[in-house]
């Protein structure tokens, strides 16, 4: 039988853990957005602005959330300017998973 105890420190941890989950998904999607800000600047007749991006960097963290074990989730967050292979790798894929998505929704 389950103690009010126990039960309170799960419902502690689980809480937890989803704070924890929420700030990787804002601090990857601020940094994505950052980064294509960063690599559409120098393109001429367009101007470029940071919510431009906001849904392809919602959809590419979506997909990285979902797709990265928590180790790896937690190697990020400790040191959010390190690229890792798996997570260029995640990035490639979503960038293709996220196009795809688009088009379907805009034909």
């Amino acid at each position: 039988m389950t103690s009010p105890k126990n039960l309170l420190v799960l419902t502690f941890m689980l809480f937890c853990m989803q704070s924890h989950a929420d700030e990787t998904s804002a601090d990857l999607q601020k940094a994505c957005v950052n980064e294509q800000v960063g690599l559409h600047k120098g393109i001429k007749g367009n101007a470029v602005e940071a919510s431009n991006f906001e849904d392809y960097c919602k959809c590419e963290t979506n997909y990285i959330v979902s797709r990265a074990t928590k180790e790896q989730l937690n190697q990020i967050s400790k040191k959010p300017t390190t690229k890792p292979k798996w997570l260029t790798q995640l990035k490639s894929n979503a960038l293709k998973s996220c196009i795809a998505q688009e088009k379907q929704i805009t034909t």
